[in-house]
């Protein structure tokens, strides 16, 4: 079993750097991410046992910082801000034109490649974070990398190079 402290100390960090880049605004990250791992800690026992710990908890996040534009929305008499537009915090060392090419992917699209290279998560936990089977995602990676390799050029033409980017 995973010990619940360690597991925080290593994810919290990657939680909210990826729910930064998908939602655009780094407090609702931080508050979702917080919620997200209060509801892991609860229910411990039963999430550390889990296939995908982290798929999970990507997905109550994810469904927090949804839950928290909805409502944003609402208090202001606005539309709700849903396109999910990445903002402006990006990895250590960031590739500016690399992030620049991920943040005109779909939301889905763009959603694997964070999940998968700045959360780190497997392709099965990226599946279950995003409600999605686990050959949508590999399929999804990879039309993501050659999207990017045909926008970026040679540069970053093969798999290899783009994953190192990326991370």
């Amino acid at each position: 079993m995973i010990d619940f402290d360690t597991w925080y100390r290593t994810e919290y960090p990657r939680v909210v750097n990826a729910l930064t880049l998908l939602t655009g605004d780094q407090q609702v990250s931080v508050d979702a991410a917080s919620e997200a791992f209060v509801r892991a800690l609860a229910k411990w026992d039963r999430v550390s046992r889990m296939d995908s710990p982290g798929g999970w908890l990507y997905k109550v996040a994810l469904n927090d910082a949804r839950k928290r534009f909805r409502r944003s929305a609402k208090d202001r008499s606005t539309a709700p801000a849903l396109d999910w537009t990445p903002g402006v915090a990006a990895p250590v060392e960031p590739d500016h034109h690399l992030w620049n090419a991920v943040a005109q992917l779909p939301d889905r699209t763009r959603s694997v490649v964070v999940l998968r290279y700045v959360a780190d998560l497997t392709e099965p936990a990226i599946a279950t974070a995003l409600g999605v089977k686990r050959g949508t995602v590999a399929t999804t990676l990879r039309r993501a990398h050659q999207t990017l390799a045909d926008q970026l050029g040679p540069s970053y033409s093969s798999e290899r190079r783009l994953f190192h980017a990326i991370s």
